[in-house]
């Protein structure tokens, strides 16, 4: 039987953007106000964090398909980052893989970090559901 994790992994600091209109903000910007507020928070230098993931939805309106926008971005080029995409449990998906990486002694400090920035981008809401079914 399983042992668990809950014993195994901390969330040591947490950062959010500022809300609201923010039309001169990109999404690199968002992404670093958010990192910095989560690093004194933490209490760490960027240098500890050992693994990132990136969650991100709608690839094509903010960061892409891959997560080097973490790694360029946040000054975290010597780690391993992983974008991850999950409909809208997406951010949780990105938590879940940097808890899973710490509690299986993988590294000692990850980062999750979601991001999406949609009100400058042209973007008029979901796409039309699928025709198909599953």
């Amino acid at each position: 039987m399983a042992s668990g994790i809950s014993n195994k992994v901390v969330i040591a600091g947490m950062g959010c953007a500022r809300f609201g209109e923010r039309w001169e903000a990109g999404p690199d910007d968002l992404m670093i106000e958010a990192f910095t507020e989560a690093l004194a928070d933490a209490g760490i230098d960027r240098d500890r964090i050992e693994a990132g993931w990136l969650g991100v939805f709608y690839d094509e309106l903010s960061v892409g398909k891959s997560a080097i926008p973490l790694s360029v971005t946040l000054r975290l080029p010597n780690i391993p980052v992983t974008r991850v995409e999950n409909l809208c449990a997406t951010g949780s998906e990105a938590l879940r893989g940097a808890v899973y990486a710490v509690a299986s002694g993988a590294c000692d400090i990850a980062l999750a970090m979601g991001m999406e920035k949609l009100k400058d981008t042209g973007y008029a809401g979901l796409p039309e559901r699928s025709k198909g079914s599953f």
